[in-house]
């Protein structure tokens, strides 16, 4: 056996080096695992990166919801996609037009998030810790319009947003805590 040892023991040393050897590293891999935020909104970000999240598409896809069912729940308009949830969703361009991050005119995607470019708005750290937040936030945000019948607020978003930073400040190392700083500037609801 390629992973065993002389007695015939798996060597788990070897199982690690055949997963590696000659394997791709997907791009959105250390973008994902080398950020501060918390596990589950990590493999959140997995599965949306890989557009497996249960948007109204995949249901659809899965016979749950039917064409009539799959429109977007926020706005109503489109086929709801993890592309649109977080970036096509006129509720998601003035979410990303408040913290002040340009959605339209870059074409971004969820595949790609690791080049959703946020330095502009929160300086050069923890930038994917930054960009994870803000999608984790829009989909909770989604859930709660599903499942609650609550109707869509950019305020009630922005406020789970700051209060989310205010408890990730201590998963930063200490030389990144500043910036949570700036985080909760570009949080601030413009209407307060």
């Amino acid at each position: 056996m390629l992973c065993s040892d002389a007695r015939g023991s798996l060597v788990t040393a070897a199982v690690y080096a055949l997963e590696r050897f000659g394997g791709v590293q997907a791009s959105f891999a250390a973008f994902l695992w080398g950020c501060a935020a918390p596990s589950p909104v990590r493999f959140f970000g997995w599965l949306l990166v890989q557009r497996r999240v249960n948007t109204r598409d995949v249901l659809l896809r899965k016979t749950i919801v039917t064409t009539e069912g799959a429109a977007c729940p926020v706005c109503s308009c489109e086929l709801e996609t993890a592309d649109h949830m977080v970036f096509e969703c006129p509720f998601a361009r003035s979410f990303w037009r408040a913290v002040g991050v340009d959605v339209v005119d870059k074409g971004y995607q969820v595949g790609a998030l690791q080049a959703l470019d946020v330095r502009g708005v929160v300086g050069d750290t923890a930038c994917a810790t930054f960009a994870l937040l803000c999608c984790w936030q829009l989909w909770k945000h989604r859930n709660v319009v599903v499942f609650r019948g609550a109707v869509p607020s950019l305020a009630r978003l922005l406020a789970c947003c700051r209060e989310d930073s205010a408890l990730w400040r201590g998963r930063l190392k200490v030389a990144e805590r500043s910036c949570v700083d700036r985080w909760l500037q570009v949080f601030s609801y413009p209407g307060r």
